[in-house]
């Protein structure tokens, strides 16, 4: 491999920095959405009505509302384009197991089963670190998989870095699609 070539990341599976990371900005784009929503309606009812609908912030009202939140940006998400925000920022995308496009339903499964992966100390997200394919337990009961996914433009490790990870390798990279 030359110091021109470059590795081809687009297809690959994700790892556990850029899944977390994805994460991180999906949850303080969530809770960021649902502040200003909230603060948006409080704004109008006082404006309209003349008394503020906010409220206690600590209510199990609250907590109720921004979980369903939370879940309808998560899984509004997936099943229209794929990816949530934060997965587009780092480039990421949800695909089917084979790596066809993402149902309305395995979003949905995979929604649901979201907060399984961190119910028992984490483990569910083991999978992440150890499976071949960095399936968490929410990737497996929905049969996806999430991938790097520039859209149209290849992303790209820099050439040094490529020709790096072929000697310790031994072999040249190609791209991959997704396995089941």
């Amino acid at each position: 491999m030359s110091a021109r070539t470059r590795l081809q990341i687009t297809g690959h599976y994700a790892g556990v920095v850029s899944r977390a990371v994805a994460a991180v900005v999906d949850f303080a784009i969530a809770i960021g959405l649902f502040t200003a929503v909230l603060a948006g309606f409080d704004l109008f009812s006082r404006v309209v009505f003349g008394g503020s609908i906010a409220g206690s912030r600590t209510g199990l009202g609250y907590v109720v509302a921004l979980a369903a939140w939370v879940f309808l940006y998560m899984w509004g998400s997936l099943a229209v384009a794929g990816r949530t925000m934060g997965k587009g920022i780092v480039g990421l995308r949800v695909v089917r197991a084979d790596g066809s496009a993402l149902t309305g339903r395995q979003a949905l499964i995979r929604t649901v089963a979201y907060p399984i992966s961190f119910a028992i100390l984490g483990l569910g997200l083991v999978g992440i670190v150890f499976d071949r394919y960095h399936r968490a337990l929410h990737d497996r009961l929905a049969r996806t998989a999430v991938v790097y996914d520039w859209g149209g433009r290849a992303a790209e490790v820099p050439g040094p870095l490529s020709d790096f990870l072929a000697r310790r390798a031994g072999t040249e990279y190609t791209t991959t699609a997704p396995r089941s």
